[in-house]
């Protein structure tokens, strides 16, 4: 709360300050300081202004001067800045002002903006993010399969990916809206330019430069409905022309609708409960975490307390803020270096800590857990005319499940990158090495040796050699070719990806293009080293459940091939069109290895002449590892976006993607399921086998022992082909409009939608009905420098869940102030 308060001190100062800033002086910006501004920024001025900066750029109308804005420059598609228009690749930039008028209050949100992404809300704001899909494979599986783990995200191209289980942990990255230049997305493989888990695409988050145009005080600060508070703040200055520093701060806090936490699985095949609560059968619901901490599943206390030295945890560790979605604050410094002209160093360094209550990436009786972390960071980029270096520290400590032994762990992640770009007439070459070494370590927070997944500091190491030719034999025609080999030491081996393009301008208003990529997922941490025997506490049987990772992974691997068209039909208009084509293989999963039974009845069985006993048959312990899984998943999809400046008060934008998935070699079985088929094999057999021994006589029905062993590992033979994956909607996307009223008033709004889809889940399906949010925010432009809104969100109240288990989402109204100066 203190930190609180005095963030909102400082903003308050700010503001009152801000009302004193001075506009950019158009006598003297440059053609780039024009081609920099957002339509927000040119909204500040007068029409004699905005035509003196038309001649600037040599703009013929207002229409096209926009025209000029919308197409942002874009590195991350191709690791060269060029036109959005010629990407080579389907991208999209988002720039810093349209993620401030769109009314976001997070990077994820915010991604509802960009065409082909899947953004849908947990609990108050977090979020899980996908591009295109290919979401929750393979199913039937724990909750942790649903991440992201396709999809690279990088700040300035530094990876802040989680090597741990895979995914991004989004509420642990540490910059906020007032770090964010832009933000570019490129969809489809991309592993080729930027490494390992960039299958389904990149986003990169690329932070302000300083410069003698930037404001020396900025920020966003908005609160409102659910106890949310989100407010972020900059502070930037350029020393002279060689030296620049800046710190920035954020903080977030977000509640929930509830306290109440839910339990699932509580109910037998027959539909009958199968936890008491204070005597009372109950089954699956909602609980406050008292009723929960006094919840049995026949015996067996659902939350039973553990120690951990002279720690105990309870119910109540694993869930310290059942009503708070989510609480997170970063800190971040810059420093810029322009020694000359053809020079620069960046160094950015920052920290942060976060607590959230997301969905779990462990097996617990509740699809809910909370993740605690505490990070930090050095990320060094220097550039020395055609050569680049770039190399990054990334450490701390997450807590992936709170209140269960061995998710919490230390990491330390380094990485780094030299890249050199030869000129050679019409042919560029880039050439680079890369090394990553990634380490985990759980020994410092389990009570012994054995209590954790990993039990020791496990380690991966990533070394690389990339190459990208850009040749552009006429000025219509462009080819593009990017090559890279990746050396693991776990699986050791070396992995290829590539990347093939080719683009031909028809003309300045129409390109064409298409791609042939392949890109790769890397090996986890927990995947690769897990050796955990996990004594079961809170189920019945099996009593003894055994998780090995394997140190020898197939790779999940994706294959792409693209058409894209870009038309400008009017200078204010643009339009993309994409169709793509995917072919992903090499999924694995924690899957059931064999089943240990025991046999408590194998005598009577064998010995009725009537066939009728029922054997009582008990599962006593599973070998699970993770494996490679014969799963392909094949996507056919397209995406249509269109962005049209109708004139200096309106602009419109919308997507649409729409898309099929389906999966071959689908193992229709749960992991349960899988128990039980094992554990029913066993039982067979082990039966059959004593059967033939009592009829030839090589053992006497004395000689029977009262338990029986038995053991499977038979798989079941009912996988299935062209089967349709509904995890994925088969459409979504998005719209917004700016209307500009007046030159002080800003309405936007803006609204996000996706079809129907069904979670499968390792108890049950989940059916999730198509949506529409709809937003809306309203801005007053006091000053020059001070801007303050309102900011409604879902305002249509269609409250169903966007994610299977987790909470409703929630109409909410913010209301906040923007400033500069």
């Amino acid at each position: 709360m203190l930190l609180k308060k005095h963030f909102f001190v400082i903003a308050f100062i700010t503001i009152t300050i801000s009302s004193f800033a001075q506009k950019r002086d158009i006598n003297t910006v440059s053609k780039n300081d024009v081609l920099e501004m957002s339509i927000d920024e040119l909204a500040n001025y007068e029409l004699d202004e905005i035509m003196h900066l038309m001649d600037i750029v040599g703009a013929s109308s207002i229409e096209e001067l926009y025209e000029l804005l919308l197409n942002k420059n874009v590195t991350s598609a191709s690791k060269s800045n060029e036109n959005l228009f010629d990407s080579p690749l389907s991208s999209t930039v988002l720039s810093h002002d349209e993620i401030i008028a769109s009314g976001a209050t997070s990077l994820e949100e915010a991604l509802r903006l960009v065409p082909g992404m899947i953004v849908r809300e947990k609990t108050n704001g977090n979020y899980d993010v996908h591009i295109r899909g290919n979401d929750n494979l393979p199913a039937k599986n724990m909750l942790v399969y649903s991440e992201n783990m396709n999809t690279l995200v990088m700040i300035n191209g530094r990876p802040v990916f989680n090597y741990s289980h895979g995914g991004t942990l989004w509420e642990t990255l540490p910059i906020s809206f007032e770090d964010i230049d832009k933000i570019e997305v490129v969809r489809g493989p991309s592993s080729a330019l930027y490494g390992p888990n960039a299958l389904s695409g990149v986003i990169n988050i690329i932070t302000q430069n300083i410069t003698n145009e930037s404001a020396l005080v900025s920020g966003n600060i908005q609160a409102g409905s659910l106890n949310t508070y989100i407010g972020d703040i900059a502070f930037r200055k350029k020393v002279n022309n060689k030296l620049g520093f800046g710190i920035t701060g954020n903080y977030e806090v977000r509640d929930r609708e509830r306290e109440e936490l839910l339990i699932y699985n509580g109910e037998d095949e027959d539909g009958n409960p199968l936890f008491t609560l204070d005597g009372n059968k109950v089954g699956s619901g909602y609980y406050s975490v008292d009723e929960i901490g006094r919840m049995y599943n026949g015996p067996y206390q659902i939350w039973e307390p553990f120690m951990v030295g002279d720690q105990t945890y309870d119910i109540n560790t694993s869930f310290p803020n059942p009503g708070q979605s989510k609480e997170r604050m970063g800190l971040n410094g810059y420093l810029e270096f322009t020694p000359t002209e053809n020079a620069s160093i960046n160094l950015m360094a920052g920290y942060q800590n976060s607590e959230s209550l997301t969905s779990s990436m462990g097996d617990i009786p509740s699809p809910y857990s909370t993740k605690i972390a505490e990070t930090q960071y050095v990320d060094l980029r220097a550039d020395i005319k055609d050569f680049s270096f770039q190399a990054n520290y990334n450490g701390g400590t997450i807590n992936y499940l709170a209140g269960e032994e061995g998710f919490e762990l230390d990491n330390t992640q380094f990485s780094a990158l030299a890249e050199y770009n030869f000129k050679l007439n019409k042919l560029s070459i880039r050439p680079g090495l890369s090394y990553q070494n990634i380490s985990y370590d759980d020994s410092e927070h389990i009570a012994e040796i054995g209590n954790g997944y990993l039990n020791k500091k496990s380690t991966i190491n990533i070394m690389a050699a990339s190459a990208r030719f850009d040749y552009n034999p006429t000025e219509k025609l462009r080819l593009v070719a990017a090559l890279r080999a990746e050396k693991y030491n776990h699986p050791d081996d070396i992995y290829a990806s590539w990347q093939f393009i080719g683009s031909y301008k028809i003309n300045d208003n129409n390109i064409i293009r298409a791609v042939y990529s392949r890109a790769n997922q890397s090996s986890f941490i927990v995947n690769t080293y897990s050796n955990y025997t996990w004594n079961l506490k809170n189920r019945p049987y099996p009593r003894v459940m055994q998780f090995d990772g394997d140190e020898n992974p197939e790779l999940k691997t994706m294959d792409m091939i693209e058409l894209g068209y870009r038309v400008r039909p009017s200078k204010s208009i643009l339009i993309d069109l994409e169709a793509f084509y995917t072919r992903t293989s090499g999924f694995g999963a924690l899957m059931p290895n064999y089943t240990d039974v025991n046999i408590y009845n194998a005598l009577e069985v064998l010995t009725d002449p009537s066939g009728q006993t029922a054997p009582i048959s008990v599962p006593d312990s599973v070998n699970l590892k993770h494996s490679a899984l014969d799963l392909i998943s094949k996507q056919l999809g397209a995406t249509i976006s269109i962005d049209w400046v109708v004139s200096k008060k309106l602009v419109l934008k919308g997507n649409l993607t729409v898309q099929k998935t389906t999966l071959d070699n689908y193992l229709q079985n749960s992991r349960d399921e899988m128990i039980l088929h094992f554990a029913t094999d066993a039982t067979t057999q082990a039966l059959t086998d004593l059967g033939y021994q009592l009829a030839t006589g090589a053992i006497a029905p004395g000689d029977i022992p009262d338990v029986v062993k038995g053991s499977s590992s038979t798989l079941p033979d009912i996988l299935k082909n062209n089967y349709t994956h509904k995890a994925t909607p088969s459409y979504f996307g998005g719209f917004s409009i700016i209307y500009r009223p007046t030159e002080k008033i800003e309405i936007y709004p803006q609204g996000y939608y996706y079809g129907d889809q069904t979670f499968e889940n390792q108890y049950y399906d989940v059916p999730l009905s198509s949506k529409l949010i709809f937003n809306t925010k309203v801005s007053y432009k006091a000053t020059k420098s001070l801007t303050v809104y309102v900011n409604g969100k879902n305002l249509l109240g269609n409250t169903s869940q966007e994610f299977a288990f987790m909470d409703e989402t929630p109409m909410m109204i913010l209301a906040g102030v923007h400033f500069k100066f």
